[in-house]
């Protein structure tokens, strides 16, 4: 038999898409999200409010895209918030989708490129009710610890991952370094610590060294096989 044409290129468009898909998770969460209702419009409403410029200004609205990035993390359900965060990648095509899931030129880095100095950050963090709020669970879930199998001094990925979701949308907000990797980092630097530089450097390997946080962002997005040995069980 023939095959129209037309309907040949459908065809072909349509294993294209399936097979980019499939190398592709972060486009697939996305695709996943725009198809429950409340993800994808409380999606859009953030990357609205991330890329607008405030009136007057050559800049993002910082804090309406806390807001809504917020509003987009408390409100939607995990299976759809948490697997655009933290979708798996195996090349820099989707490494680069996944790192700009929450339009880090607004809600992550200054604009002008320059980090302020860590511990800084998270003073500003500490008089503000929220952000304290967050930043101790996440400080307490995922505490890591050489003790256990996992890395984690309490053995519940939920909590860690819920922890970490629960900063982005405020100024300690993390996110990942690269497009290569699932390293995750603070937009910070130690930089003018001066004698409290050991105490910066601890802050910031709480999010660019922690086994803790790293064996359950690979175990949710289904990369056991990057975890050591010691921690085969730790997913399940």
């Amino acid at each position: 038999f023939l095959v129209h044409s037309s309907v040949y290129k459908l065809l072909s468009a349509s294993l294209t898409t399936a097979s980019f898909s499939l190398l592709n998770q972060c486009l697939k969460a996305a695709q996943d999200c725009g198809l429950y209702e409340k993800c994808g419009s409380l999606r859009s409403e953030y990357v609205l409010a991330c890329t607008k410029r405030a009136p007057g200004s050559h800049r993002c609205n910082q804090h309406k895209c806390y807001r809504a990035l917020r509003r987009f993390l408390e409100r939607v359900p995990e299976e759809y918030s948490l697997g655009v965060l933290f979708c798996p990648c195996t090349n820099t095509l989707c490494g680069e989708r996944r790192r700009k899931t929450i339009v880090p030129s607004c809600s992550y880095q200054d604009m002008e490129g320059l980090q302020p100095n860590c511990l800084h950050q998270q003073s500003f963090c500490r008089r503000d009710d929220l952000c304290r709020s967050r930043l101790a669970d996440f400080l307490n879930n995922c505490q890591p610890s050489h003790l256990t199998a996992s890395g984690c001094l309490k053995d519940s990925a939920g909590l860690c991952l819920r922890a970490y979701a629960g900063l982005i949308g405020t100024i300690m907000t993390p996110n990942y370094i690269s497009n290569s990797s699932a390293d995750v980092s603070l937009w910070c630097t130690c930089e003018g610590s001066g004698n409290q530089w050991q105490e910066c450097q601890r802050l910031q390997r709480l999010f660019t060294h922690n086994a803790c946080l790293q064996t359950h962002i690979l175990c949710f997005s289904g990369m056991q096989m990057q975890i050591s040995n010691r921690c085969q069980k730790c997913c399940y």
